[in-house]
């Protein structure tokens, strides 16, 4: 008789705890953090004042949401952790990397980043072209350590740190939902294969730029005419 009442009020202590969990979930769609200190997906924790420069696509909060959603938050978008955070009731928080919070629009610039899978790894992408087939924009940044003696006097070394953009990269996402990195024009007609002898004249004649961003556009829209 006691193992079964003990197992009845772990049952239901175990169902309240779920169920708090949930609604908490639902009324935060993230992870808490500190203000300008980062522990995202690459495992660090970092001060951001410390370091200079921005990894941020834009420099403040601003107003976003989710499409799947009605509610507009102040958001922005880290491209060094690769995450969206956003403020609610002056907390910040880590927006969850899954649906249905995979288009996020900031409404001021009308920049979309959608969440899509590369690689076995979710990802953020800057949404250039739309469409039955889409241009997407990968931008990062990287933290580079400055050791120059010269910088600093009495042949002290300055040992500060600075984010640096990487050069963006440039993804198609074909109609049947395929994404590939676009590096030549190999990587366009074997993403489409059916369209090989039409894609190729036209890249041709062209003259596309396969790291230029106003060339793919052109070949994305010639994809969605």
């Amino acid at each position: 008789m006691k193992n079964i009442f003990t197992f009845f009020f772990l049952s239901v202590i175990n169902l309240l705890f779920l169920s708090t969990s949930l609604i908490y979930a639902q009324e935060r769609p993230g992870l808490s953090m500190e203000i300008n200190t980062i522990t995202g997906s690459k495992g660090e924790a970092l001060n951001y004042e410390s370091i200079q420069g921005s990894p941020f696509l834009y420099k403040d909060f601003a107003s976003a949401k989710a499409l799947c959603c009605n509610e507009i938050a102040p958001m922005r978008y880290d491209s060094y952790s690769d995450e969206v955070q956003y403020k609610k009731d002056n907390v910040v928080y880590i927006l969850l990397k899954e649906n249905p919070y995979n288009r996020i629009e900031f409404l001021d610039s009308k920049t979309i980043l959608v969440l899509e899978s590369v690689d076995n790894e979710s990802k953020y992408f800057i949404e250039v072209v739309s469409g039955k087939n889409l241009l997407l924009k990968k931008i990062s940044t990287k933290i580079v350590a400055n050791s120059d003696p010269k910088k600093t006097g009495f042949g002290k070394k300055d040992e500060t740190a600075t984010f640096v953009e990487n050069e963006p990269s440039f993804y198609l996402k074909s109609a049947n939902g395929k994404i590939k990195l676009i590096k030549s024009k190999k990587d366009v007609l074997d993403l489409y294969p059916e369209k090989n002898k039409e894609l190729n004249d036209f890249l041709t004649v062209t003259k596309i730029k396969f790291n230029k961003e106003e060339s793919l556009a052109k070949v994305v829209n010639f994809l969605n005419n």
